[in-house]
């Protein structure tokens, strides 16, 4: 399970073309098997629908939670497959998972149950309410975004770096034949996408008035309707971090890309207490982007927070896991055989 999910998590740095990147036929349907049913009696699933006061308990099942509130904004309609951090991917095998419970087993068996039914169980919610007071890691604006309904974005794998990659490739470096239509194809391909951008930063929201939409000669000009406006800013990785400077020369950040967010009219979190400089993602439509995609313009957008595990992640002490008493394996025999974990037996 371990490889399974690690495999998934850093396959997206070396990605193929875009007809890989999304689904052309039917998203994928999940129905209910043998190990929906087993979780569905475990002692897990009942601390998730009543809650505990078991302190090793709740690090236990608020550490699953936030696992999942961390996979939610990244459901896909490509495949079965799911994305988690690399970083809480090692979380989860080694402070949540020891030989008497597979917490791996019992994550995968939570994102199956969200998929079945299309959404969290409001039992859930309510337990993730009621710990996160003493589990503040956890993010409950993403499980309330699942308890909204599970609205999946095209592919989890077309992110801002894979965008600019993917214009390098098939509009910058077009051969002669196909310059002239190289970058029409491409809005063909990428634009009016439902996509997930993270690692943003927030430089700021305001309500923006009424803005003239332009139409072609002898028709009425329209109005949208003023709308909350997020401007944020993505950076690529800096390749001359860590690096030794002679006579401490400056160096000059990577150019960013700028990310205008038009607002959803509702939101999962406050957009007022989101200090500027915050790390965010954002999920909506890919609307419109400018020529080498240094402007990029999202709408129908949600801003969620985007927390950095690059140095790790505390969800659990495994001692906790280990005296937890539900925290016990129900599940033998049945760990999913794909990757990402939702593979049929064949």
């Amino acid at each position: 399970m371990r490889s399974a999910f690690l495999a998934l998590a850093l396959g997206l740095l070396s990605l193929p073309a875009s007809a890989q990147l999304f689904n052309q036929g039917a998203p994928p349907v999940f129905k209910e098997e043998e190990l929906d049913k087993r979780f569905a009696k475990s002692k897990v699933h009942q601390v998730l629908l009543k809650g505990t006061n078991d302190p090793n308990c709740v690090q236990v099942v608020g550490g699953l939670l936030t696992l999942l509130g961390e996979t939610a904004p990244y459901f896909h309609k490509r495949d079965e497959n799911f994305y988690l951090d690399p970083m809480l991917v090692q979380a989860l095998n080694t402070q949540l998972t020891n030989q008497r419970f597979p917490g791996s087993t019992y994550f995968v068996a939570m994102v199956r149950r969200v998929l079945i039914d299309r959404k969290l169980p409001q039992d859930w919610l309510d337990t993730a309410t009621a710990l996160s007071p003493y589990y503040p890691v956890m993010d409950v604006a993403k499980l309330r975004l699942l308890a909204d309904g599970v609205k999946p974005v095209d592919s989890f794998m077309l992110n801002l770096p894979l965008l600019r990659e993917r214009y390098v490739t098939e509009v910058v470096r077009a051969n002669s034949t196909a310059a002239s239509t190289a970058d029409a194809m491409f809005r063909d391909t990428y634009v009016d996408r439902e996509v997930v951008f993270g690692g943003l930063e927030f430089i700021d929201a305001a309500l923006e008035k009424k803005k003239k939409i332009k139409k072609k000669r002898g028709a009425p000009v329209a109005e949208e309707p003023p709308a909350m406006i997020a401007r944020l800013v993505w950076y690529p990785p800096n390749p001359n971090t860590g690096q030794f400077q002679a006579f401490a020369m400056p160096v000059e950040k990577p150019k960013g890309v700028t990310i205008t967010a038009r607002l959803a009219e509702k939101q999962f979190v406050n957009i007022d207490q989101i200090p500027k400089g915050t790390r965010l993602l954002v999920r909506g439509r890919l609307w419109e982007y400018k020529k080498g995609i240094t402007d990029v313009e999202v709408r129908e957008a949600l801003l969620f927070q985007d927390r950095d595990w690059s140095q790790g992640a505390l969800l659990a002490d495994p001692n906790a896991t280990a005296a937890c008493p539900v925290a016990y394996n129900e599940l033998t025999g049945m760990a999913p055989s794909q990757p990402g974990g939702f593979g049929h037996r064949r």
